[in-house]
């Protein structure tokens, strides 16, 4: 199989198990991939890019060991090295941050729970004048991604072996609670239109009878098989709106339309850029 810096770790997985094991010569938290559970959750978020950063490596030693269980890389190998931390500050200024938030969520990857929705609680009623200090055991660079798009600054500190400081604070007054809408509402197709055109390229799932957070993972795998020309129609129960930024940034285009206030249909494809 082929891949690529972008590729996520949650396909390799599939195409081979002995991923899981090389990822974790690299960083041996990633041996949490080896949880069936975390591996739903945090698998499909993850790049190669991605995990070599969270490894703290330069992306070519992840390469070539995946090469080395028989993937073939696709594109332009870099001799730089991968930046370990981002926006890197001192541990003693840290030390002195006032109305500092503390937030570990050790204990729920341990239990199985994806502390996504609870960082984004923390989020959303975090003060100006506060920072957010979650507490992990990797970087979570997703995470990261995702909150500096909506402008916040963040930072990271590891203090000791297997322990990973990440702050995060408001670098802006404005808080859209509908912004993740607007992702979807932007695109100036419509939705029987679409529908109508893909015809019999649809894949349909249905997934309002899981339990969070399986329909952001569910989505998030069957969109990996889904090719240009080809859709995908899900039926949810509202509209997802933490994995909105997601397709976006993958460069899927998302059209919904409300049945009624349990039932919302999706319709998935890829962009044409």
């Amino acid at each position: 199989m082929n891949f690529n810096k972008n590729t996520r770790i949650s396909t390799l997985i599939k195409e081979n198990k002995d991923t899981i094991d090389v990822i974790a010569s690299v960083n041996k938290n990633f041996l949490k991939l080896k949880n069936p559970i975390l591996r739903r959750v945090l698998a499909p978020r993850v790049s190669v890019s991605d995990a070599a950063k969270v490894g703290g490596v330069k992306i070519d030693v992840l390469i070539e060991k995946l090469e080395e269980i028989g993937f073939k890389f696709e594109g332009v190998k870099s001799q730089k090295v991968e930046p370990q931390e981002r926006g890197i500050k001192n541990m003693q200024e840290t030390k002195e941050i006032k109305n500092l938030v503390k937030l570990d969520v050790r204990p729920s990857l341990d239990s199985g729970v994806d502390p996504f929705e609870i960082i984004m609680k923390a989020i959303k009623v975090l003060k100006e004048d506060e920072t957010l200090q979650i507490i992990n055991t990797f970087e979570p660079i997703p995470l990261i991604r995702k909150l500096q798009s909506k402008g916040y600054e963040s930072w990271t500190e590891r203090p000791e072996e297997g322990v990973v400081h990440t702050f995060f604070k408001k670098n802006t007054a404005k808080w859209v609670d509908n912004e993740v809408e607007e992702i979807v509402k932007k695109s100036p197709l419509n939705f029987e239109e679409q529908l109508d055109f893909f015809g019999d390229n649809i894949k349909k799932i249905d997934v309002r009878q899981l339990e969070m957070p399986e329909p952001m993972v569910t989505i998030l795998k069957e969109i990996e098989t889904i090719k240009k020309g080809q859709a995908l129609f899900v039926e949810h129960k509202k509209i997802p709106q933490f994995l909105l930024p997601e397709l976006e940034q993958r460069n899927f285009n998302i059209l919904y339309k409300e049945i009624d206030c349990n039932h919302t249909i999706l319709l998935i494809f890829k962009n044409d850029n």
